[in-house]
């Protein structure tokens, strides 16, 4: 364990309060490597000479274990720092000099080939909690709000909360949370790498800009971990701006951070900018006959200007110039509704000269494929048939309907008399009917009984009631009936039978 001071140096600031210890700047909320709560991580710097052995967690997901020394496990991930040119410290005497960074892991137990050190440019005391967690810390997959406290009792003020969202976290393994002095959080993803945000250059921009671009403040575009205090250089203006107003071509911008603790003092970041003018083309569309663009059905020859917007606010939007080539059939069949009487039959003709092929259908199921020759029509009733004309020079197809529809006379002819005698004349008493689609007629006597009522227009008495043949008289007879015009007809009368 590390050793407790036994003497405690009470700072005060000039007003006479107690002054505070440390600021929270990072938790690796989400670690790499399993098990998860074994990895775990946060930073904390001190703005007071602290004794570590009087730190506490409160972690949102976990009991505290406690500090424990392990300097192999120091020694082993400084062997891991080998392309840069910082340190990790064991803290001697528990003791951590004010301005410094305390990097606290969740276990003596963490997996060194996990998280990477590679890279570091800073000097960091490193704090372990004993082993036995092995869930993690953080809650990473809560809903709500969690808090992480940690606590001191010394010779400063000694306390600090800070909160986030598991729900707000980015990318899975590797997220953290950076917290600004204010104690304001900014999510971010560490990639499996040490979550201290040491000496950084690094900003961000989109490498391509459009000239037509107001000017940028190029300090909006540092991340949340990198030093703002730096330096621009290179093609900007009044100090941290780049305006691309009559540019074309790439243009470089360098920003430069200097920190006299790190142990590189001076690190920069270039980035090239591609500034472009927006672009103008030109295509052609040739269809047959008309084509749907933009909700609306194009049948002449048109030009549009089609705007080309990347969503993207810094890219230009282009133009596209389109020519639209309308071929058009030269041919067409007039007139194309006609009206015809029961049983006429139409003849059509296709106007225009040149190379064609035509089908038929109807919607009655009549069919004459490509090529047809079919120019005489006889509809059973009113039907729509489609012709497709083909212009063989451009392979281009015409669609024509022509509604042929049937003018009915529904006629019904009722004999009043007829002789069954067997003598083969006028034996049987039928309707005769024209244009009419059913029929159904009843025969009675005198006194409203029913001699005989047929099934449909084609039946025919022959006198006879169940075998018997009926005597000679007057009978009356009923037609109800439906014409092909859609009406129905009725009819009463008498019917004279005559042997």
């Amino acid at each position: 364990m590390y050793k407790i001071l036994s003497i405690l140096l009470i700072l005060f600031s000039i007003n006479g309060t107690v002054a505070q210890c440390f600021q929270i700047e990072t938790i690796l909320a989400d670690a790499c490597g399993d098990p998860e709560g074994e990895n775990e991580m946060l930073v904390l710097k001190t703005l007071q000479p602290i004794d570590a052995a009087n730190l506490v967690v409160d972690w949102p997901n976990n009991s505290f274990l406690n500090w424990c020394d392990d300097p192999v496990l120091t020694n082993s991930l400084n062997q891991g720092i080998f392309s840069s040119c910082g340190l990790l410290l064991d803290p001697p005497n528990s003791l951590i000099p004010a301005g410094q960074k305390i990097l606290i892991v969740t276990s003596t137990n963490m997996l060194i080939n996990a998280n990477s050190f590679d890279g570091l440019t800073d000097t960091l005391y490193i704090l372990y909690q004993c082993a036995g967690n092995t869930w993690g810390h953080f809650s990473n997959g809560a809903n709500g709000t969690r808090t992480l406290t940690v606590s001191y009792n010394g010779n400063c003020i000694g306390s600090q909360s800070v909160n986030y969202k598991p729900t707000d976290l980015l990318g899975g393994d590797g997220a953290a949370i950076f917290y600004d002095n204010a104690g304001n959080g900014t999510y971010f993803n560490t990639g499996c790498n040490a979550p201290v945000p040491s000496i950084n250059p690094n900003w961000d921009f989109p490498r391509v800009l459009c000239n037509s671009y107001n000017t940028l403040d190029l300090d909006e575009f540092l991340p949340p971990n990198t030093i703002s205090n730096g330096n621009w250089s290179g093609d900007i203006e009044n100090g941290h701006f780049f305006n691309p107003t009559n540019k074309l071509g790439i243009y470089s911008v360098t920003y430069t951070v200097n920190d006299p603790n790190a142990c590189l003092v001076s690190v920069d970041s270039t980035i090239k900018i591609l500034v472009e003018a927006p672009k103008v083309g030109y295509d052609t569309i040739v269809v047959c006959d008309s084509i749907n663009q933009f909700n609306t059905w194009l049948t002449e020859d048109t030009i549009v200007d089609i705007l080309i917007n990347y969503n993207n606010e810094y890219i230009c939007d282009s133009t596209i110039v389109r020519y639209y080539f309308i071929n058009k059939v030269p041919y067409d069949i007039n007139p194309k509704s006609i009206v015809l009487e029961s049983d006429e039959t139409h003849v059509f003709e296709i106007e225009g000269l040149g190379n064609y092929i035509y089908s038929i259908s109807s919607n009655l199921g009549f069919s004459c494929d490509f090529p047809c020759d079919e120019t005489e029509l006889l509809p059973e009733s009113e039907t729509i048939f489609t012709i497709i004309i083909e212009d063989q020079d451009n392979l281009c197809t015409k669609k024509i309907d022509l509604n042929l529809s049937i003018l009915y006379e529904p006629v019904l002819n009722i004999p009043n008399t007829f002789t069954p005698n067997g003598d083969g004349k006028n034996d049987n008493f039928k309707i005769y009917t024209e244009d009419i689609e059913s029929a159904i007629f009843t025969i009675y006597d005198n006194w409203g009984g029913v001699m005989f009522q047929s099934k449909n227009k084609d039946d025919f008495w022959n006198g006879k009631v169940k075998a018997k043949q009926v005597n000679s008289g007057s009978y009356v007879i009923q037609v109800v009936a439906m014409g092909k015009d859609g009406k129905e007809y009725k009819e009463l009368k008498t019917l004279n039978l005559v042997r």
